[in-house]
């Protein structure tokens, strides 16, 4: 488990993700033609990198430390709330929310989810120098070390280290932060997937070079403006900021659909019936063009005699024949008179069923900084107690952007307060859908003396998830008829304490520790769920227990799970047994806790296997984990 994840560690190199494919992991070297640049290619697969430029352009200090923190796995475990997820509005939820550094669930979650994220939203810091974004990173290497894994020299490792765990606030820094998560985010999106980042004018035009790198510029799909206050400011220096940016890309620019956005009243208003047309609504076109043709330059008599003719330089956009056609089947407009110059009719019923988005977003439609900040009061029963939160019809709108499925997932990994989750248990109840989403926040400490701490509140997630609570209580009271998933489940993400490491590190298989010094340094259930993860089944998967004689495994899938020790030859004659008479039981990979089993316990498991594959007519895999 842990000890084999820090073994593949370090084996990682610079180029590990991204030699796995050009087009799949390289978006960054096809223009917006989809041509490939060999020279930007030569340029991603090159370990030097000039760090004279910090944050000038994508050759950043800490662009290949940041690369090689995408391909570095997480040595975190995933340690399931058990009383929580046992409730039973959360037992068979399938939304989730993480608590824990976002980096380490990006890593888990790409093991289960890849190519499965229709949306994913993330409202990251924004580097301002007044909300709180410094850069001080977990990982402790030597100099030395960064100079043999990344190709660089002693001056530029020693630049890097200071960089990431000096608490630097400088763009390096923030881009260095960003890049790894918005990669593995690059991940989980789906074919058809979408990615939403909000952000302002300190870091939008470097967030905007990093995207094109990471998503391929040829996937930008727009840069939304968002109109976040109401009101100026009288006393800013220059301007009143009164606008967010929130950059847009697609995962493959030609599978994304954009949403359309629900028709207005305004906009149908223009459509009319004068004359009581059975077709319905109706608005009138022109009928002229200006690329003149002599064939299509002919006079109309209309309903009163009236001879027309298109204006000078100009002539009829078809046919006489055609045009008949048209006037036969009423489709042409003569003014209630019958003497007026024709037009086309255009039917409501003929006209695409959804607006096309522009790029600005105007408070009247999609909310305001100061209408977030109601929504969280109205919910807590009291003010201040997180800063910022998006509103509700902020998140909805782009949720419309994203042309979501019935089922689709959704994850935002800055979970904040939580506005994602609300919007979205929103759309399901009103538009009877089951949209699941995925929230993930670190451990944040709310300050002392602030409205959050003294309302009870250690950590942000704390707040984040209380909102789903409440917010699901006030969707449950106004929509009672709805029976949809309005839950989650909850866990949070652990790293393996020094002293575990250490036991881990010096684990000697041939001497067996005791259940209490080996299992229980994780917990039965935090070793499965990470191993779920690790195996594809993903958060909260469905298991079944199987009884071997005494011994008690778990089964899901394709894969049987043995995590506990004392398994017997009476146990191996129970497994065996279970093969043969049962046809439904047939998994193909059996994981052993290694710590939980004696050399003993493997050699007779290895030796039934023959047995196991000739009844089963496969090649049993048996996987020892540490």
């Amino acid at each position: 488990m842990i000890r084999n994840i820090a073994e593949e560690n370090e084996k990682v190199t610079l180029v590990s993700r991204e030699m796995e494919g050009l087009r799949e992991y390289f978006p960054q070297c096809f223009n917006s033609n989809g041509e490939f640049d060999i020279e930007k290619f030569r340029e991603a697969i090159q370990p030097q990198v000039d760090v004279t430029r910090e944050g000038r352009s994508y050759d950043f200090l800490g662009k290949s430390y940041a690369r090689m923190l995408s391909s570095l796995d997480t040595t975190t475990v995933i340690r399931p709330d058990v009383e929580h997820n046992s409730k039973p509005e959360n037992q068979n939820s399938e939304n989730i929310y993480i608590s824990g550094d976002n980096l380490d669930a990006l890593h888990h979650l790409v093991k289960s989810y890849a190519g499965q994220v229709k949306c994913i939203y993330i409202d990251p810091p924004y580097n301002t120098g007044t909300d709180g974004f410094v850069y001080n990173d977990k990982f402790k290497f030597t100099a030395e070390e960064l100079e043999n894994k990344l190709s660089i020299s002693s001056d530029e490792a020693e630049k890097i280290i200071a960089m990431t765990s000096g608490h630097r606030a400088s763009h390096a820094a923030w881009l260095t932060f960003m890049m790894p998560r918005l990669q593995l985010a690059r991940d989980l999106m789906s074919k058809d997937g979408v990615i939403f980042i909000s952000i302002d004018d300190n870091e939008q035009a470097y967030l905007k070079q990093l995207c094109d790198n990471i998503f391929g510029e040829d996937n930008f799909v727009a840069q939304l403006i968002w109109e976040k206050a109401f009101a100026p400011k009288n006393d800013a220096k220059y301007f009143s900021d009164s606008h967010d940016y929130i950059l847009v890309y697609a995962r493959n620019i030609e599978n994304f659909s954009i949403g359309l956005l629900p028709r207005t009243d305004e906009a149908n208003a223009r459509y009319k019936n004068p004359d009581n047309d059975p077709k319905g609504p109706w608005t009138p076109d022109n009928m002229t063009v200006k690329t003149y043709s002599a064939s299509y330059d002919y006079p109309i008599t209309t309903p009163n005699g009236t001879i027309m003719n298109p204006p000078n330089g100009r002539c009829w956009f078809t046919s006489k024949e055609k045009m008949q056609e048209l006037i036969n089947e009423g489709r042409v407009w003569f003014g209630e008179n019958g003497g007026n110059m024709p037009r086309l009719k255009r039917y409501l019923s003929d006209v695409q069923q959804g607006m096309t988005p522009i790029t600005i977003m105007k408070y009247t439609e999609v909310g305001h900084n100061q209408e977030g900040r109601q929504e969280l009061k109205q919910l807590f029963g009291g003010d201040g107690v997180f800063d910022g939160p998006k509103p509700v019809r902020l998140l909805k709108r782009l949720m419309t952007l994203a042309n979501l499925d019935n089922n689709s997932f959704v994850v935002d990994f800055f979970g904040g307060s939580s506005s994602t989750a609300d919007a979205i248990m929103q759309i399901n109840a009103k538009e009877g859908k089951s949209i699941r989403y995925c929230m993930v926040q670190w451990q944040e400490k709310c300050k002392e003396g602030s409205t959050a701490y003294k309302a009870g509140y250690r950590t942000i997630d704390e707040i984040g998830m209380e909102r789903i609570k409440r917010a699901a209580k006030k969707i449950k009271e106004e929509n009672p008829l709805f029976a949809g998933d309005l839950g989650f489940k909850h866990y949070t993400l652990e790293e393996v304490p020094q002293n575990t490491l250490d036991k881990l590190e010096t684990f000697d298989p041939n001497v067996i520790l005791s259940t209490d010094d080996a299992l229980n340094m994780f917990g039965r259930d935090t070793v499965l769920a990470t191993w779920l993860v690790n195996d594809g089944y993903g958060l909260g998967a469905k298991t079944e227990e199987i009884v071997l004689d005494k011994y008690h495994a778990t089964l899901c899938g394709n894969h049987l799970y043995m995590t506990d020790a004392d398994f017997d030859e009476e146990d191996m004659a129970a497994l065996v047994d279970r093969y043969q008479s049962d046809p439904a039981f047939n998994p193909d990979c059996i994981v052993l806790f290694g710590y939980s089993f004696s050399h003993n316990a493997k050699d007779m498991l290895e030796k039934n296997k023959p047995t196991i594959n000739l009844v089963k007519d496969k090649n049993i895999i048996i996987d020892v984990r540490y």
